[in-house]
């Protein structure tokens, strides 16, 4: 055989043994689970592994030849160095195909490459393995008499049953020249690495012409397989056990059961090896003379069912069945799973549409099914729907629960209008001088003692949310410019900012020109919030409209395009103008405030600014006042004095700071009604509560044929998805009902039995 790669496709396996190792119920179930594996369902069916295991020259090779029809090597000498995998797998339909490789324990091996082929004659294994051996490194007399390569021969077709015969090197008692200390430690790692597998069959293969106490694969099959469920035992070589002797007589008690402390659940069987004649001859005549010789002397007396090679394969069946039928359970489970995806799927296909009455169908589902998702979302209703809002933890759905995104918005919007709102940060004279934090913040820690109602008590130093600060951070605007308050009157009291006043008055126009200029920043900030909403509002409808219409492709684009994509156009428009209507008071200057709010707030701005100002000019004056100790005789007086005395002219200034003082009250006042007008007014009106309508029944009954074609006509691609989900519910719906028919199952007495 040529080293090289093989083009040519050659494979020879019994096919009449073959159908011995498959029953009725086994094809049955195979097919199920070979129609099942197509779309990607048995993946849980663990194939079973039959492992021959016995002592050198116990026969182990001649029982996987009786088994399979394959011609293993039996030699007089030592003749399995390394562990053969014969690999039989099932095809749906079409000719037996083979390839033969090797699997190098040295991942690294360059000889890998050079061992490949693609035929495969039963009576030729004999000169593959020979091959093998040369690629191992394998040779007589060498140093290297055992590897941990492992020779694997895979077989496909149709009609050949799912297991993996493997071959092993024979456990030896003693090292002799040929067989070195190196040698027996890879033979036992091979051995135990095969048996402790549990997808193993363990065929112990006992020689009846060797003492049964000396025979150790009992031992090692007991400590891999202590319950004895997976072991089945082979006695080979009846013929020459020696008739009438203590040794037959204990081989046949071991065969009939009759050994308690070998007593296994599969069962003992018993094959009669070919002699070296026999095996030239054809397969026929060594199953007769086998049933010849156990038609004579005492081991006729064995169940004809525990005898010959014909047998051994009808157990060998009997295991492959019950073997799988033990991954049902899990297979059952992931059919279940399957079965739902699809149907699932083909529910948000629909059903089939092309007439104007089927699409309009269609449509109305979608829509109908929209308007319920959108209020939810709106009203923060998640439970009704979790399916598409998720649990509690589930940050990838986050986007959908569109209340609650809204809600962080507004949040992170009235942050930023409080903090950077306003253009200037004033600082008073009375703060200066003492290096104290502005007169805004001061006046908050005692807000909440004047019940003024403006509900403005939140300090602009709280801790902010960690799951507020991304958004906060998302806004761009500047940090309000600080501004001196004596810089602010010399602005306001400059000789080109003069009216028709009376002398020493101050110009009216003032006020509205100082607000205009503080209130600059509110455009910006709440420009930038109309946009987040609307991208907010984008991603809930896209996620909406994906989850209901499914993988209908091109309804969802022609659905988002046509109708979602216009809503939003239409809104951003309708948002400009109300955001414009909403500014227009204050950029004009004709905003009007509540005159109840207004005098409760002037009047104490102005007492708390009075009141900095005598605390700072008697700290001036007397600061042995604001020492500890005994203070030296304040009076009614000196007080008066410390207030009416002037340090500088203020005739004018007074006005300038009244204005200042109007300012302030009105945009504390107008700020919180803006950011409330933006949120529910612009927002809110305009565009949330109107994302139901972007699609709705009545807009589908008023559809025109063209129209309804336009969104809901499907494409071929959907059209062959649905064909396809149809034909994958169908496998799946009768692999399930066959599945169940041989899932195991406890007995009904044996239940009642449990129970009682």
């Amino acid at each position: 055989m040529d080293p090289a790669s093989d083009a040519q496709v050659a494979v020879a396996i019994d096919p009449d043994i073959m159908a011995q190792l498959n029953s009725a119920d086994s094809n049955s179930l195979l097919d199920t689970i070979d129609s099942l594996r197509e779309i990607g369902v048995s993946n849980f069916v663990d194939l079973p592994q039959i492992i021959v295991v016995g002592d050198q020259s116990s026969g182990k090779s001649s029982v996987l030849e009786a088994i399979s029809r394959v011609r293993f090597p039996v030699d007089g000498d030592l003749c399995t160095r390394f562990a053969t995998e014969l690999v039989l797998r099932r095809a749906p339909s079409g000719e037996t195909t083979s390839n033969v490789s090797i699997q190098f324990a040295d991942s690294g091996d360059a000889a890998r490459l050079s061992f490949k082929r693609t035929t495969f004659d039963k009576e030729k294994l004999p000169d593959l393995i020979k091959e093998a051996k040369e690629v191992m490194g394998i040779r007589n007399g060498g140093a290297k008499q055992f590897s941990k390569d492992i020779l694997r021969i895979e077989v496909t077709g149709p009609d050949i049953p799912p297991v993996t015969l493997v071959d092993l090197p024979g456990i030896f008692h003693s090292a002799t020249a040929d067989q070195e200390g190196r040698g027996r430690e890879i033979v036992n790692q091979l051995i135990e690495s095969y048996m402790g597998q549990s997808k193993s069959i363990i065929l112990t293969v006992l020689a009846a012409n060797n003492q049964l106490a000396v025979q150790k694969v009992l031992d090692k099959a007991m400590e891999h397989d202590p319950k004895r469920e997976r072991t089945i035992g082979v006695i080979t070589k009846p013929d020459i056990a020696g008739r009438g002797s203590s040794n037959e007589r204990k081989y046949l008690d071991l065969a009939k059961g009759r050994e308690a402390m070998h007593k296994l659940a599969l069962g003992w069987y018993v094959l009669r090896n070919p002699s070296e004649e026999e095996r030239s001859s054809e397969a026929a005549e060594r199953d007769a003379a086998e049933e010849a010789f156990f038609r004579a002397g005492e081991w006729s007396s064995l169940d004809p069912a525990h005898r010959g090679a014909e047998s051994l394969r009808k157990r060998l069946s009997k295991v492959l069945l019950d073997h799988i039928k033990k991954s049902l359970p899990e297979l059952i489970e992931n059919i279940d799973r399957k079965l739902w995806d699809r149907k699932r799927d083909l529910d948000r296909l629909g059903k089939s549409r092309s007439t104007a009455e089927e699409l309009r169908s269609y449509l109305l589902g979608i829509a109908e099914d929209f308007q319920r998702l959108a209020h939810d979302a709106i009203e923060g209703l998640y439970s009704n729907r979790q399916d598409f809002f998720g649990d509690l933890d589930q940050e990838d759905r986050r986007p959908r629960k569109l209340r609650a995104v809204l809600r962080n918005r507004h949040d992170a919007f009235e942050i930023v209008m409080d903090t950077k709102g306003a253009r200037y940060k004033i600082k008073s004279r009375e703060d200066d001088e003492e290096g104290q934090d502005d007169d805004y913040e001061d006046e908050d820690e005692d807000e909440g003692d004047l019940d003024d109602g403006d509900g403005n008590s939140d300090s602009p130093n709280a801790v902010l949310d960690p799951h507020l600060q991304p958004l906060v951070d998302g806004y761009d605007a500047p940090e309000a410019e600080l501004k001196a308050v004596q810089e602010l009157h010399a602005e306001l009291d400059a000789p080109y900012n003069r009216g028709k006043e009376f002398p020493g008055e101050v110009n009216p126009e003032l006020a509205f020109l100082l607000f205009k200029r503080q209130a600059a920043p509110w455009r910006r900030i709440s420009q930038q919030h109309l946009d987040h909403a609307l991208d907010v509002a984008k991603e809930f409808v896209e996620e909406a409209f994906t989850y209901i219409i499914g993988q209908d492709d091109a309804t969802l684009t022609a659905v988002l395009g046509l109708h979602a994509d216009t809503f939003f156009d239409e809104k951003k428009i309708e948002l400009q103008a109300k955001l414009q209507e909403l500014l227009r008071p204050y950029s004009d200057g004709y905003g009007l405030v509540l005159e109840r709010k207004a005098r409760a707030k002037m009047y104490k701005t102005t007492s708390q600014r009075l009141g900095s100002r005598v605390a700072a000019r008697l700290e001036r004056k007397r600061p042995d006042l604001f020492e500890e100790g005994p203070s030296g005789g304040l009076s009614r007086n000196m007080i008066v004095r410390a207030v009416c005395e002037p340090e500088e002219p203020e005739r004018e200034t007074s006005g300038i700071e009244k204005v200042i003082n109007m300012v302030t009250v009105r945009y504390e006042l107008a700020l919180r009604t803006f950011t409330e007008n933006v949120i529910n007014l612009a927002v809110e009106s305009c565009l949330v509560r109107n994302i139901p309508t972007i699609l709705t029944t009545r807009k589908v009954d008023r559809m025109s044929f063209d129209e309804l074609k336009e969104l809901a006509s499907e494409s071929e691609e959907t059209q062959k998805r649905r064909v396809d989900l149809e034909a994958q519910v169908k496998i799946l719906e009768e692999g399930l009902r066959k599945c169940q028919r041989h899932k195991p199952r406890p007995l009904t007495r044996k239940r009642l039995a449990v129970r009682a």
